[in-house]
């Protein structure tokens, strides 16, 4: 699904946006997403689940074809974690 689905989603859900609204809207609700992530670390979405932000260690890898090894530097993923409790 990618943000235009969603936008579409919202659209046809709500019949009083326009689809511009609607696409305003998911980029609205992913910034707030970002923004939270980057100052608190984590979000917490009751219902649903929880974003986190976990480091992953640096490491090495290999590029087959040269036959050559790398590190591939440490680095910050978002992780996620859906709620036990379902949405209906």
């Amino acid at each position: 699904m990618t943000k235009a689905d969603l936008a579409k989603g919202i659209y046809e859900g709500h019949g009083g946006l326009t689809i511009k609204e609607a696409k305003d809207l998911v980029d609205a609700l992913f910034n707030v997403i970002s923004e939270g992530l980057k100052k608190e670390g984590h979000l917490v979405i009751s219902g649903f689940g929880t974003f986190r932000v976990v480091k992953r260690k640096a490491k090495i890898g290999r590029i087959i074809k040269e036959k050559k090894t790398i590190i591939i530097p440490e680095r910050n993923n978002v992780i996620f974690i859906p709620s036990r409790t379902r949405l209906t």
